[in-house]
């Protein structure tokens, strides 16, 4: 199976962490590909995460 952009997600999360941009998902898909966080251990991040205003 190809996934798509994988080799952008690098990419994306350097841009975010230069730039002070809150990106949860790509941090996690980030944790998944580089960090060897499980995949289910991802989605538990993600669906659990503080609720927060996202534009602030």
């Amino acid at each position: 199976m190809v996934i798509e952009s994988i080799d952008n997600i690098d990419v994306a999360y350097e841009l975010g962490k230069i730039n002070n941009i809150y990106m949860p998902i790509t941090d996690t898909v980030y944790d998944v590909i580089y960090n060897g966080l499980k995949p289910e251990e991802a989605v538990n991040r993600l669906m659990t995460k503080q609720k927060k205003c996202e534009w602030e």
